[in-house]
C-alpha cells in the first residue's frame, strides 16, 4: 500500500421551472325591465247621454279610481285601466316586468420561467496499487456521484427560492391591476345586462300583448262594475223622481234586481 492520492470532481446541475399566477375578478349587474301593450277602445260614446253622465259620476265616487291628467285611472293585478273623460275612451294597458342579471369575469395571467445552475465539488482518495479496490476510476466515480447529488440539491433549493420570488413579484403586479380589472368586469357585466334587458323587453312586450287579449274581460270587469252602479243609480233616481212606490234594490249573487211600482 502506498500513500493515498486524491481526485477532485466538479459537477453542475441546471434546472428550468415554469411558474404561473392568475387573478380573476367578477362583475355583476342587474337591471329591471318592463314590457307593456295597450289597447284603446270606445266606451262612453256607446252609452246614452244620461247613462254616460251616471257612469262618470259613479267613477268619481268609486274610491278605487283616481283622477289624474283628465282621466280616471285604476291599477289592477293585470295592469292599468284608464277612462279618458274628454273622449270617453277606455284604455287598457298590460304591463309585465322582470329583473335581468348578468355576470362577467376578467382574468389576467402572468407566467414565466426560472433558470438556475449550481455546481459542487467532491474529492475522493485512491491508491496507485488499487489497494482495497480504491482505484482512480472508482474514486472518481464516487466523487462524481456525490458532487452531482449535491449540485442537484442546491439547484432544487435555488429554483424553489427563485420561483417564489418570481411568483410574489407576479402577484404584486396582478394586485396592482385589481381596480382596473374590477372596472372592466363591471362594465362588461353592465353591457351584457343591457343586451339581455333588450331581449327580455321584447319578450315581455309579446307576453303583454297575449295577456291583454286573454285577460281583456278581467281588465273590463271593474269598468262594468262601475257601469252597473251607474245604471242602478240612474234607475233608482228615475223611479224616485217619478214617484215610484215600494222601491226595492237587490244585488245578491252578482245580479242587480230593481223593483218598484209606478203608475203608467
Amino acid at each position: 500500500m502506498c500513500n493515498p492520492r486524491r481526485v477532485r470532481v466538479r459537477a453542475s446541475s441546471r434546472l428550468t421551472r415554469l411558474w404561473q399566477e392568475e387573478l380573476s375578478r367578477t362583475g355583476r349587474a342587474s337591471t329591471e325591465v318592463a314590457g307593456e301593450a295597450t289597447l284603446r277602445q270606445e266606451f262612453g260614446t256607446l252609452l246614452g247621454a244620461a247613462a254616460r253622465r251616471a257612469f262618470e259620476t259613479a267613477l268619481g265616487s268609486d274610491t278605487r279610481w283616481t283622477w289624474q291628467d283628465g282621466a280616471y285611472r285604476l291599477e289592477t293585478d293585470h295592469g292599468t285601466v284608464v277612462y279618458h273623460l274628454d273622449s270617453g275612451d277606455i284604455e287598457l294597458t298590460a304591463r309585465l316586468s322582470d329583473v335581468v342579471t348578468a355576470e362577467a369575469e376578467v382574468v389576467r395571467t402572468l407566467e414565466g420561467t426560472v433558470e438556475v445552475q449550481a455546481t459542487a465539488e467532491r474529492t475522493a482518495k485512491y491508491y496507485d496499487d488499487n489497494w482495497a479496490g480504491l482505484s482512480r476510476s472508482v474514486a472518481e466515480r464516487a466523487a462524481r456521484l456525490e458532487a452531482q447529488e449535491r449540485a442537484d440539491r442546491d439547484a432544487a433549493r435555488q429554483a424553489v427560492r427563485e420561483e417564489e420570488r418570481a411568483r410574489l413579484a407576479g402577484q404584486r403586479k396582478l394586485e396592482s391591476q385589481r381596480d382596473a380589472m374590477d372596472a372592466e368586469a363591471q362594465a362588461e357585466a353592465e353591457r351584457r345586462a343591457a343586451e339581455g334587458a333588450e331581449r327580455r323587453r321584447e319578450e315581455l312586450e309579446r307576453d303583454a300583448e297575449a295577456r291583454l287579449r286573454e285577460a281583456r274581460a278581467d281588465f273590463l270587469r271593474p269598468v262594468h262594475e262601475v257601469l252597473a252602479v251607474a245604471y242602478r243609480d240612474a234607475i233608482v233616481e228615475y223611479a224616485r223622481t217619478h214617484g215610484a212606490e215600494d222601491l226595492r234594490v237587490d244585488e245578491t249573487g252578482g245580479t242587480l234586481n230593481i223593483q218598484f211600482e209606478m203608475e203608467a
